[in-house]
C-alpha cells in the first residue's frame, strides 16, 4: 500500500502526537516509519537578525545551525532508537531547508506523510502560518493530518484499553 510512512517531527509534543496514528498505520501495512526534521537556516538566520543589512555576525549563526544540526540529530537517533525498542521498522533522517517543502520533497509518490496539527483556523492560522497546512498543499502523496484534540483522545482511548 505505502513505501514508507514519513512522519515530520520537531521535537515538540505537538509533534509527536503523530506518531501514535503512524505507528498503528505502519503495523496495518507493514510499511515502515520515516522519521525526519528540518534544521531550517533562513528561519534562523531571520531568527537571529542575521542579514546583510544588519552587520550580524554570520559565524555566530554558523554556531546556531551546527548546535541545531547535533540536537536534531540526536533527538532523531534517539527517537529512531526507541521505535526500534517496539520491534518497528524506522529510520531517521535530518533535513535541511524551508520546513514543508523538504518534508514534501523526502516524501515519495507511493509514501504517505502523518504529521500532527493544531488544527487551528480562520485568522490565528494566517498569522502563525501552518506547516501542515502547506505539506497538504503541496504533497504529491497522501496526507493524513493528525489534529491535536484527535489525537490526544485516541491516545485516552488506548490508555483506557
Amino acid at each position: 500500500m505505502y513505501k514508507r510512512i514519513v512522519v515530520p517531527l520537531d521535537g515538540s509534543e505537538l509533534a509527536e502526537t503523530a506518531l501514535g496514528q503512524a505507528i498503528e498505520l505502519s503495523k496495518s501495512t507493514g510499511a515502515p516509519l520515516y522519521l525526519v526534521r528540518v534544521v531550517d537556516i533562513s528561519s534562523m538566520a531571520r531568527y537571529a537578525g542575521a542579514t546583510p543589512m544588519a552587520g550580524a555576525d554570520f559565524g555566530l549563526l554558523g554556531t546556531m545551525v551546527d548546535e541545531e544540526r547535533e540536537d536534531s540529530t540526536t533527538y532523531i537517533t534517539d527517537m529512531v532508537k526507541k521505535l526500534e525498542g517496539q520491534g518497528l521498522s524506522v529510520s531517521g533522517e535530518v533535513l535541511q531547508g524551508a520546513i514543508a517543502t523538504a518534508i514534501v520533497d523526502a516524501a515519495g509518490p507511493d509514501d504517505v506523510i502523518v504529521i500532527a496539527s493544531h488544527g487551528r483556523t480562520g485568522v490565528s492560522r494566517w498569522f502563525l502560518g501552518s506547516v501542515a497546512e502547506e505539506v497538504v498543499r503541496k504533497a504529491t502523496c497522501p496526507v493524513l493530518l493528525v489534529r491535536k484534540g484527535i489525537a490526544d483522545a485516541t491516545e485516552a482511548d488506548t490508555a483506557a484499553s
